[in-house]
């Protein structure tokens, strides 16, 4: 209908100007809080001229390049041994599919000597990553990370992706608030569920949303997974202003749940959501 075409179109250019991260930032952001694991691709020595794919444990230095700890034995280190180029696939935490983002890290990875391990703390690095490491300590393996960066590729889900420079991931910052994220919209989604539905109306202007599931919070704003009409599809829901911390975030929800709460339509549309609900419950316990 011409109003649905108004909507989305409304939509669409909400989300253009929507406040997201730099792609340089989210890039730095995902690879930092990624659970440690990779999928690192080499140039085979056994299958001359062809690629070879491991997955691998990794921690990230202050440039947010990649260190490892590989078993002399491994495929992978026998790879670059003879050729130290290397691309390392980095999945965004709880990583499902082709909606979800990923990292690719292209650049030369090199063996580090015992006094570069020592010097730059990689072994404590490492275990700040993964605590039950106890392979870093045994002889057998060597140690190793990207020096040179010479490319990264980012996607950060359907329609967003880029290739921000060396430069820039490197100088780029971690995202603080993403460190305490899960618990924040757990609690959101366990709890205030009607509270996101109301935002998303509120704040993004689309009406008879069915469900709303924060997805991923940063200091700009979150993601919120969208039902309506029988379709799921993922928005971005900005903050007024950026979060400076876990207080500031519980602040800033609180006042923007307040400011859609206060809106008639959206009183009006989540008490039929409720009644709705309070409806079939009845009905199950009817039967």
């Amino acid at each position: 209908s011409e109003e649905e075409k108004r909507v989305q179109t409304a939509v669409m250019e909400h989300q253009r100007g929507a406040a997201r991260l730099s792609q340089a930032e989210d890039s730095r952001s995902l690879v930092a809080y990624n659970s440690g694991y990779a999928v690192l691709s080499t140039l085979s020595k056994a299958v001359d001229g062809y690629p070879s794919g491991s997955l691998v444990g990794f921690a990230t230095d202050e440039k947010g390049l990649p260190v490892f700890c590989f078993s002399a034995m491994s495929g992978h280190t026998k790879d670059l041994a003879k050729a130290g180029k290397a691309a390392l696939c980095v999945t965004a935490k709880g990583f499902e599919g082709a909606a979800d983002g990923r990292v690719t890290l292209i650049g030369d990875v090199k063996r580090c000597s015992k006094e570069e391990v020592e010097a730059d703390g990689l072994k404590e690095l490492y275990r700040a990553k993964h605590p039950n490491a106890f392979w870093v300590d045994f002889g057998d393996f060597t140690w190793y990370r990207m020096t040179e960066l010479k490319a990264v590729n980012f996607v950060g889900g359907f329609a967003r992706a880029g290739n921000p420079s060396p430069a820039d991931y490197m100088d780029a910052s971690v995202d603080p608030i993403q460190a305490f994220a899960a618990p924040v919209m757990g609690h959101m989604n366990a709890d205030h569920s009607e509270s996101t539905i109301a935002m998303v109306m509120h704040y993004i202007g689309l009406p008879q949303v069915e469900k709303a599931e924060l997805v991923q919070l940063d200091r700009l704003g979150f993601m919120v997974q969208v039902t309506r009409t029988g379709q799921t599809f993922k928005l971005r829901l900005p903050f007024p202003r950026a979060a400076e911390d876990r207080k500031d975030v519980k602040t800033l929800i609180v006042q923007m749940t307040q400011a859609s709460l206060s809106d008639e339509e959206v009183q009006a549309y989540l008490q039929e959501l409720m009644e709705k609900k309070q409806a079939g419950e009845a009905a199950v316990e009817a039967a």
